[in-house]
């Protein structure tokens, strides 16, 4: 954790990205209108902390906007944002006088080298393999990086937090449990698409 507290605009949503991951945003609330605005105005990021089904997690991805898609007469935005890394939140503050949008405070958590296991490698080479029905192996592995296995594996947002909490030296079973997993997912719905069925 890098020992440095920084201060952001917040917009709480029911999603975690990690660094580099993309997705889009429908910005309608005045608040947020407001937030985005100066964030594209001053080249700013804000705060995106994960909003579970019933609390706040003092976990949440730190975003810039690199692009609008569309903006409308209403003066409601569709925008393009993308993760510039994770941070853990140590003071949330809803209301304030100066703006409309929640503040935070927070630190950048540090994204730490990941070293894959060959086991790891090889499932998530196996299952790349069979998702793409190709059986050129060495075309698999090319397209297999540290930055890809976790959008490989189609981790929920909630896996995703679990993730990050994890050991060093676990992330390497739980991704490979997550890969058997998808296996058995994806065999199943071959075999259905063939008019087998597994027990």
């Amino acid at each position: 954790m890098i020992n440095q507290n920084l201060n952001y605009g917040m917009f709480p949503l029911r999603i975690f990205l990690f660094p580099g991951e993309q997705t889009t945003l429908h910005i309608f609330e005045p608040r947020y209108l407001q937030l985005v605005t100066e964030c594209l105005e001053y080249n700013k990021c804000f705060g995106i902390p994960y909003q579970g089904k019933t609390t706040l997690s003092e976990l949440g991805s730190l975003v810039k906007v690199t692009q609008i898609l569309k903006k409308y007469e209403s003066g409601e935005l569709d925008v393009l944002i993308e993760c510039q890394s994770n941070f853990k939140i140590h003071q949330f503050q809803n209301k304030n006088k100066d703006k409309l949008y929640p503040l935070g405070t927070l630190s950048k958590i540090e994204r730490r080298t990941f070293e894959p296991t060959e086991e790891l490698l090889k499932h998530a080479t196996n299952y790349l393999k069979h998702l793409l029905d190709d059986s050129n192996e060495t075309k698999s592995e090319e397209l297999i990086s540290l930055n890809h296995l976790t959008n490989l594996v189609n981790l929920t947002d909630d896996e995703k937090i679990k993730f990050i909490g994890l050991q060093e030296s676990k992330k390497n079973e739980f991704l490979v449990n997550k890969f058997k997993f998808m296996m058995i997912l994806l065999t199943q719905e071959k075999m259905v698409d063939q008019n087998f069925y597994l027990n």
